[in-house]
């Protein structure tokens, strides 16, 4: 009986004579490795190798089919394999809607929060400390709709996108326009939101764009040999065009402002931002080479205290793309369909001074059988070059 999954028919068209086991190597390995990923049981890359990890991600699917957990692949369980991996539900909510961009904007369907407004002013904007507070609360619950939709962005998109979301949210609950903070009066533009089946010109497959040459996409590659449907359209991208990093840096207060005093001098373990000043809502922009250009984002989604009031843990969101030509990741893309955006939450906790005890991400909108993630206390509390600068900001 042929298989179902595309990946695993491609690998195996006769079937498995023998098994895999640990040490293997090849193609077949890459097809197994791809629906243990897809079942939530692999964590690593789909790079064609058996190895501890590849044998443990078996034993725990033979373990949830309920036979021996032997960690060796037989024909027995390629089928079995075979009809779990046809039961899983890729597309996200989002995704499967008619219109992802309003299926993420019906916040009553989505069961989002009420905004509320502790106050009497007869007029409110992204001053008013009751709206900086109602945004501060908001996020919380708007990122988890976010990541149940694999929503991605880069980093200033990220950042848009979550104040525009609000705007609209406060709108419908208290009746609040607020003006939109970059564009200051300006015409507003119409987001660009893609998804696998609509890439409207984002990146998706190697074959029909920009030829990876990115070091760490090795395990898309052997995927994308086996299935054509595999994309790197994850979930839905949204992109808000002709808005730089930058101008959004622009366009926010500064809540604390680069002091070179915080310069870590390499000290990884140093955040180069004062930490105890940070609240959910705030931005993190930082000018990774020091010429007066912001160019990276980071959105402050939780913060959690201790009874001394010393932020002891941070929960981060950040947006970015790679450019998938090549390792340094700074040509300039000359389109949309020659970037990979990607979302992911960093979680970083901190000792009783301020200094990083450990860094996680916590989430990612990529299958981490397909990439590695790559953000960090480092790339999210620091400038990593010499003479890089950070502040903390808010809408304003």
């Amino acid at each position: 009986m042929a298989f179902q999954d595309m990946a695993l028919r491609k690998a195996f068209p006769n079937g498995l004579q023998g098994e895999l086991a640990l040490g293997a190597n090849g193609t077949g390995v890459v097809a197994v490795q791809y629906g243990l990923g897809r079942l939530g049981h692999l964590h690593d890359l789909c790079d064609g190798r058996f190895g501890p990890n590849t044998e443990n991600a078996v034993k725990a699917f033979q373990a949830a089919v309920s036979i021996p957990a032997t960690g060796k692949v037989t024909g027995i369980l390629l089928t079995l394999l075979d009809i779990a991996v046809a039961r899983v539900e890729w597309r996200t909510p989002a995704m499967k809607a008619l219109d992802p961009l309003a299926y993420l904007s019906d916040f009553r369907s989505l069961a989002m929060p009420e905004i509320r407004i502790v106050g009497t002013r007869e007029i409110y904007n992204w001053a008013s400390p009751e709206i900086q507070l109602a945004y501060g609360n908001w996020l919380g619950s708007y990122w988890e709709v976010i990541k149940q939709n694999r929503v991605e962005a880069d980093c200033k998109g990220m950042a848009l996108f979550l104040m525009e979301q609000f705007r609209q949210q406060i709108r419908q609950d208290r009746f609040i326009n607020l003006p939109h903070p970059v564009l200051r009066g300006a015409r507003e533009r119409s987001w660009i939101v893609a998804t696998r089946d609509k890439t409207r010109g984002f990146f998706s497959r190697s074959d029909n764009s920009a030829r990876i040459n990115r070091t760490g996409y090795e395990a898309v590659l052997n995927v994308e040999k086996l299935d054509p449907q595999q994309s790197m359209l994850i979930g839905v991208a949204v992109h808000y065009p002709e808005i730089s990093a930058h101008q959004v840096a622009r366009s926010c207060a500064r809540v604390w402002d680069w002091n070179p005093a915080f310069h870590n001098g390499g000290d990884t373990r140093k955040p180069e931002v004062p930490v105890n000043t940070l609240q959910p809502g705030h931005l993190i922009f930082i000018d990774h080479t020091g010429n007066g250009s912001f160019d990276h984002t980071v959105n402050v989604i939780r913060v959690e205290r201790d009874s001394a009031n010393r932020t002891r843990k941070l929960v981060m969101a950040v947006g970015s793309f790679d450019d998938v030509r090549d390792n340094s990741s700074d040509t300039e893309p000359n389109s949309l369909s020659q970037i990979n955006t990607y979302s992911e939450e960093v979680t970083v906790e901190l000792d009783a001074n301020g200094r990083v005890i450990n860094s996680t991400v916590s989430w990612s909108s990529e299958p981490d059988y397909l990439v590695k993630t790559r953000y960090s206390a480092r790339t999210t509390l620091m400038e990593q070059k010499g003479g890089g600068k950070l502040f903390i900001g808010r809408w304003a």
